[in-house]
């Protein structure tokens, strides 16, 4: 009946969590994205997320309720959550990285180290660069859409093409933020207006 009790002072929380399950601890305590004193506790959502991986089941946990804790945090708490926090960060699972978005488009598998929409309710995501080349707004352009299978555009489609051509010469122009979603739909609207109906 033991429990343990530790802080992220080392970036070992939740190994050493891990740890003290495999060692006979009952139970390890955590707090929601890991607030607490120092540097921290033991995330909740990276230990249900281990408890998983370590026994092969949920065991019946809802694992979808992690993005849902993390909007709640941003909406409802006002907490300011690192981009690249795991499994909430805006940037989880997003890459910018063209060789990684056309990996994606070929297989999900390549890139993405579980199926995060089917676990967390959150489908893999593209921030369009200067890095994210062709295959990069080819993914973004059908992640928008919800373009499947044989709908989806390929890569070479000339408002695909057009659309990366924009890109490139934001950058040319000097340019060093990411493109927003709302510029990437607005150049959608214009290039592929056959395609894009929604908002």
């Amino acid at each position: 009946r033991l429990e343990w009790h530790g802080h992220n002072d080392f970036h070992k929380v939740l190994v050493n969590a891990e740890a003290a399950w495999l060692y006979g601890c009952a139970a390890a305590n955590g707090t929601l994205l890991g607030f607490g004193e120092r540097c921290g506790n033991p995330p909740i959502e990276g230990l249900c997320i281990e408890y998983a991986s370590l026994v092969g089941s949920t065991n019946g946990m809802d694992l979808k309720v992690i993005t849902e804790i993390g909007d709640y945090f941003r909406k409802e708490i006002g907490a300011d959550i690192p981009a690249n926090y795991p499994f909430v960060g805006s940037n989880f699972n997003v890459t910018a990285a063209g060789i990684h978005a056309d990996g994606v488009i070929k297989n999900e598998e390549i890139y993405n180290i579980f199926d995060t929409e089917k676990v967390l309710n959150r489908p893999l995501g593209v921030n369009v660069t200067d890095k994210s080349g062709v295959a990069g707004v080819a993914f973004w352009v059908n992640h928008k859409l919800g373009l499947q299978g044989e709908q989806r555009l390929d890569k070479r489609h000339p408002g695909v093409q057009k659309i990366f051509e924009w890109v490139e010469a934001q950058y040319a122009a000097r340019r060093t933020t990411s493109i927003s979603d709302e510029e990437m739909t607005e150049q959608a609207r214009l290039h592929l207006a056959d395609y894009f109906k929604g908002p």
